[in-house]
């Protein structure tokens, strides 16, 4: 195996692009942005005319509003059209691109947008008047939504109109409950409203500290399951039909054991 490195001849060295080539290649690149909709644009579409410089060192050049040099036409493209900005056209700097003035346009109504306040829409620009068509409207107050939604119960709200019923604080990101009128809540405040209240501590019974909670239904009234207990001896209560759940007499929750001695001493 030879050990000498590999020759490239002078007929293999890759030749640089020459300007209409250069051009040609940058016209067939998809220059189309990501899908997105976002907000209305911090500035409106800024057009910016070349001006002249005076003659420096011999020649004379021309600048743009920031004081760069004329551009150069071989790398300059229009992000629309994909044809060279000459270096003496004014254009339109937006998006993170350059158009043609002409080129700088609604995509629905082709309005020009050249100074013009604009929105982007599935990376393209669109004019106020057909942005605001395509937007929804909030259940609660009707208005249009022009920046966050919420999506809820099939409808979209404003984030500060999606709020509880009974606080008014926005409910976000928050579980929530809904009642038999459709009325939305936060998880306090529903359960302070609707919440079963037990009849032994005379307290709500609702989750705590995330853990899961259920109530207890016996004699028509309600119980947490550890007030769940005999009245006599306060041994706890399955609520389940066996030898340990309750077994009641005149009103109150016996145990088994209870139950007999109670029932006993009263025929006595």
């Amino acid at each position: 195996v030879s050990s000498s490195p590999p020759v490239l001849t002078l007929s293999e060295v890759p030749q640089p692009l020459s300007a209409d080539a250069l051009g040609l290649a940058l016209q067939q690149l998809d220059l189309a942005a990501p899908t997105t909709l976002q907000v209305p644009s911090t500035f409106p579409a800024e057009l910016k005319p070349p001006t002249f410089c005076q003659e420096q060192a011999g020649k004379q050049q021309w600048q743009d509003v920031n004081g760069y040099p004329e551009r150069d036409s071989s790398r300059d493209i229009c992000a629309f059209c994909h044809k060279v900005l000459g270096p003496q056209e004014p254009m339109v700097e937006a998006m993170r691109k350059q158009y043609h003035p002409d080129c700088f346009t609604c995509r629905t109504c082709h309005r020009l947008l050249a100074g013009q306040r604009y929105f982007q829409r599935d990376g393209c620009p669109t004019c106020d008047t057909c942005f605001q068509a395509t937007l929804e409207k909030c259940a609660k107050c009707q208005r249009l939504i022009t920046e966050h939604i919420v999506r809820a119960l099939g409808k979209g709200y404003h984030p500060s109109c999606f709020s509880c019923t009974a606080c008014g604080r926005a409910i976000g990101t928050e579980s929530f409950a809904v009642d038999e009128q459709g009325d939305v809540y936060c998880v306090p405040d529903f359960y302070r409203k609707y919440a079963a209240v037990c009849s032994a501590c005379e307290r709500p019974i609702v989750p705590h500290d995330d853990e899961d909670t259920y109530k207890i239904e016996c004699l028509g009234r309600s119980f947490h399951e550890s007030c769940y207990r005999c009245e006599s001896c306060r041994m706890p209560l399955s609520p389940e039909l066996t030898e340990n759940g309750c077994y009641p007499l005149d009103d109150h929750l016996l145990c088994k054991s209870c139950h007999i001695r109670w029932r006993n001493e009263s025929f006595c």
